[in-house]
């Protein structure tokens, strides 16, 4: 029955209203009943006043006895109460002992006698079933108890009274009840629907459709919920876009040196090469494999960046030193191609980074500049210090990069010039971000046609000298 989150939360909605408008109308049932008996007893106490100044009358011989027990019959008849007096047998024996009915507790005549009040509920007289509200009052002469008064008036009809005012007060109880529960229906459909339509969504990512989105309304709880998983969604689907891509281009970059590795081995296996020719063949193969080899190099570093798995060791780095170091030892590189390289520092710049991860780093990009410039051009590296600002440029002064490829460099597998990067996987700026990234900082590129490259870094606040 309560098997869905709706349910079970429309159940806990209406056992509350109804147990909440259940306690409110007993409560006021209870008020007001008690408030009903409080208002027939000071009817009661305001009667007893009446009768006690025609008992006054009566006991001091001004009123006779015939017209005492008339004016006691017309105040029963006018008000449905009817009345009791009783005297002491200290006085005056000769006005008669008792007019009305006896009450059949003598502990409640006792009680006034002896000049306390009573009021209670129960039966009065002995020959009556009826339930009594009972006020009982003494007369008094010279300060001296010389009779009782006792008015009483039957339970039923307060009851009544009381019976009616409980079902205008459960009467309403029930519309209410009715409302509030249409109310609490539809109110928890409205809160109900966007978790449902949340809970389609992610069991439609778990299927793998990650096109779904849910419909954000509003800014409290449920609309930050749906947001989150939105985010999520664009997330993963971000995720499956980059792995389908990531499986398409590693098999790209598999397919051709496998291809190649394969027919050579088969040539030869199969005798179609000649045997002169055949070392030339194994030594395409052997460098095809070195490339496969640095390819899965590559893969796991680049993967091991990506899962925060890398850990820096870092020590105080003299920077510009570093970029002289490189500028070395890709010097021989650059003379066989005919380039000038340079390395220059407009100040000192001491870090804190991982030495090697910043040297593989700048080899990287030097050696990506000597590979895509023509002969006679010049490249290196330049420390800038500006006031407090410290940076790393790698710079050429090549044919520079088109800008519509400027914002896919660090993309995996991306190369900007195909046909002068036959050798590279394009992992390379990949791998130079994440280890950027990884000191906490940044690394950006500009370029322009024919007016070269520069690829800046910036590391966290050096160290001060």
């Amino acid at each position: 029955m309560l098997n869905s989150f709706y349910r079970k939360m429309l159940f806990i909605y209406i056992a509350i209203t109804l147990v909440s408008i259940l306690a409110i109308s007993s409560t006021i049932s209870y008020t007001m009943k008690q408030k009903t008996y409080d208002r027939s007893e000071k009817l009661l106490l305001e009667k007893v006043e009446q009768v006690e100044e025609l008992t006054a009358d009566y006991f001091n011989n001004e009123t006779p006895i015939k017209d005492f027990r008339k004016q006691i019959q017309a105040l029963e008849k006018s008000s449905n109460v009817r009345v009791a007096v009783m005297k002491t047998p200290r006085a005056n024996p000769e006005r008669g002992m008792t007019i009305g009915e006896q009450p059949v507790r003598q502990v409640w005549l006792e009680k006034v006698l002896s000049g306390n009040p009573v009021t209670t509920r129960g039966i009065f007289a002995q020959n009556s079933s009826v339930k009594m509200l009972i006020v009982g009052r003494p007369v008094k002469q010279d300060n001296r108890v010389v009779g009782a008064i006792f008015l009483y008036t039957p339970l039923v009809n307060i009851q009544g009274t009381i019976q009616e005012i409980n079902r205008a007060i459960y009467s309403a109880a029930l519309v209410i009840a009715l409302l509030a529960v249409a109310g609490l229906y539809f109110a928890s459909r409205h809160f109900v629907k966007p978790i449902q339509r949340m809970s389609r969504t992610a069991e439609a990512l778990a299927t793998g459709d990650f096109g779904d989105r849910v419909p954000v309304r509003g800014k409290d709880e449920i609309a930050s919920l749906a947001g989150s998983l939105n985010r999520m969604a664009g997330k993963l689907q971000k995720v499956e876009e980059s792995r389908k891509q990531f499986l398409s281009e590693i098999s790209h970059e598999l397919r051709t040196p496998l291809t190649t590795i394969r027919a050579s081995l088969q040539g030869i296996v199969d005798g179609v090469v000649e045997p002169q020719d055949a070392k030339e063949y194994i030594d395409v193969s052997l460098q095809e494999t070195l490339r496969l080899s640095r390819l899965v190099e590559d893969l796991l570093e680049l993967s091991s960046f990506e899962e925060k798995k890398v850990k820096l060791h870092l020590e105080e780095v003299d920077v510009p030193e570093l970029a002289g170091l490189v500028v070395t030892q890709l010097t021989m590189k650059a003379k066989a191609k005919g380039i000038e390289l340079h390395a220059a520092s407009d100040g000192a710049y001491m870090t804190l980074a991982d030495r090697d991860r910043l040297r593989q780093v700048l080899i990287n990009l030097l050696d990506n500049a000597i590979n895509h410039i023509p002969e006679g051009s010049h490249a290196g590296i330049h420390i800038r210090v500006l006031r407090q600002e410290r940076w790393i440029e790698v710079w050429d002064k090549g044919p520079g990069i088109p800008a519509e490829k400027l914002p896919h460099l660090f993309d995996r597998f991306y190369k900007a010039d195909e046909s002068r990067n036959r050798n590279g996987a394009g992992l390379g700026l990949t791998i130079c971000k994440h280890i950027v990234d990884a000191h906490g900082g940044s690394i950006q590129v500009e370029s322009g046609p024919q007016a070269g490259t520069i690829f800046k870094i910036f590391l966290p606040k050096g160290i001060e000298a």
